[in-house]
């Protein structure tokens, strides 16, 4: 039986890190799980952030099945959530072997979700189920698009190198996208990046460089606007690529 002290609001933080240190993940598995069925906890407003950490950690431990019902419970709480869940549901069918479902799904979101929500399930396509063709493609539709809506330049930047990277080509996008750039001022051709700044420009493979950075701990890395960004960073913060995205979303996701 949970204590009182837990509810009203639901507050599991403590509760959370001391289950952490005696029993691991499936003791905080345990507990979330036990928090949120019980029916103090119906209606408040943070189930929506237990149930986020609730498939976060589901996820490590490789119980996909769980965190896609999890996933769904998430939805039937907070609506605005949907179309990003979806998108988690789908990564998690790839993980679980299930690419049909995975497919079904990413496709059903196109043209639905945000750019960079757009952009995250192209690489779920790419990478774990290992569609790079369709991916290019789908990159390619979206870095035209994101040229005529005039999308962020930061955006565009990403979108053009996961598609050079994943093996697009295609001299007639690459001049629509550099004519669009240069306008923006946020690319001046022959222009070389700075070195010293611990800060990723977007299109590089801030994945590998995510990796090399959590066995250094006394990182400590400098956006282009001279902001310090303590590292690690939390889970809930932005992360430091600048995608937009928490860290716990992006480079800070489990698969990483």
């Amino acid at each position: 039986m949970l204590s009182d002290d837990l509810f009203h609001p639901l507050d599991l933080d403590d509760a959370l890190e001391e289950a952490a240190e005696v029993g691991g993940r499936e003791a905080v598995v345990d507990l979330l799980l036990r928090a949120l069925d019980d029916p103090r906890a119906k209606g408040d407003e943070t189930v929506p952030e237990y149930l986020d950490e609730l498939i976060d950690q589901l996820t490590s431990l490789r119980r996909y099945e769980e965190a896609i019902a999890a996933a769904y419970r998430l939805i039937e709480v907070d609506e605005s959530a949907r179309l990003e869940e979806l998108g988690a549901i789908a990564h998690l069918h790839a993980l679980n072997g299930d690419a049909e479902t995975a497919r079904d799904l990413l496709e059903q979101l196109r043209g639905q979700v945000e750019p960079l929500e757009g952009l995250m399930n192209t690489l779920v396509l790419a990478g774990d189920l290992g569609d790079r063709a369709t991916a290019v493609r789908w990159l390619a539709e979206d870095l035209s698009r994101g040229v005529v809506e005039g999308w962020d330049p930061d955006l565009v930047l990403v979108l053009r190198g996961h598609f050079r990277r994943l093996g697009g080509s295609d001299a007639q996008l690459e001049a629509v996208v550099g004519a669009y750039l240069p306008q923006t001022g946020y690319e001046v051709p022959g222009k070389r990046l700075p070195t010293g700044p611990r800060y990723v420009h977007p299109g590089t493979d801030k994945l590998e460089i995510e990796r090399g950075m959590r066995a250094d701990l006394s990182a400590r890395i400098f956006t282009p606007e001279g902001e310090l960004i303590p590292w690690p960073p939390e889970r809930n913060d932005a992360c430091w690529c600048g995608s937009g995205a928490k860290y716990k979303k992006c480079c800070g996701r489990p698969a990483v």
